[in-house]
C-alpha cells in the first residue's frame, strides 16, 4: 500500500464529506464561497495550508486532526 502525505490524506477527506454532505463538488464551492477549480485543486492535488484546513474543519464540524487519519 502506498503512504499518502498527509497532504493528499486532507483531500481525500474533503472528497469524502463533500460526498456525504453536498449533492456535487460545484454546489459545496457555492455554499462554502470559493471557486469549484479551488475545490478540485484540493481533492486532486492535496492541502497544504493550516488556516485552509482549519476554516474547513470549522465548517464541516471536525477536528483539523480528522483530516490525517485513514479511514
Amino acid at each position: 500500500m502506498t503512504e499518502l502525505s498527509p497532504q493528499m490524506l486532507a483531500g481525500n477527506k474533503l472528497r469524502k464529506l463533500i460526498a456525504e454532505n453536498f449533492d456535487s463538488q460545484e454546489d459545496f464551492a457555492y455554499e462554502f464561497g470559493i471557486d469549484v477549480r479551488t475545490v478540485s485543486r484540493y481533492i486532486n492535488n492535496g492541502i497544504n495550508k493550516l488556516d485552509i484546513l482549519q476554516e474547513l474543519a470549522d465548517w464541516f464540524g471536525i477536528e483539523i486532526m480528522d483530516f490525517f487519519t485513514r479511514e
